[in-house]
């Protein structure tokens, strides 16, 4: 009975010579095209970084400035008008600022 000896039967068997199969993890990897594509997957992954991160400080900037910046104060305005009405006379010894200043003043 003669067999015929398939490419596959001897596949791992020492000194075999043959092509690899299709899905032979060892041999379907091209280096120089895993090498492009690494490169260039960096580069580009370091050029979008690199054009990215100034619009995105640039926006953080501008949405700190509208939230922060310019912002209605509600509570420093608060704080200023209660002030004021200190200031003008209405407060324990019924005395405006300008008031004790000139008295102040005159005291030197």
């Amino acid at each position: 009975m003669s067999q015929g000896h398939h490419e596959v039967e001897h596949y791992g068997e020492p000194g075999a010579r043959h092509a690899p199969v299709v899905s032979d993890p060892e041999h379907d990897i091209d280096a120089r095209s895993a090498t492009i594509w690494v490169v260039v997957g960096a580069l580009a992954t370091f050029l979008s970084l690199w054009l990215m991160v100034p619009i995105f400080q640039r926006v953080q900037e501008a949405e700190r400035v509208r939230k922060i910046d310019q912002a209605p104060n509600v509570e420093l305005d608060e704080v200023r008008a209660a002030e004021q009405v200190f200031l003008s006379g209405r407060n324990p010894t019924k005395r405006s600022i300008e008031q004790v200043l000139q008295q102040m003043a005159d005291k030197k």
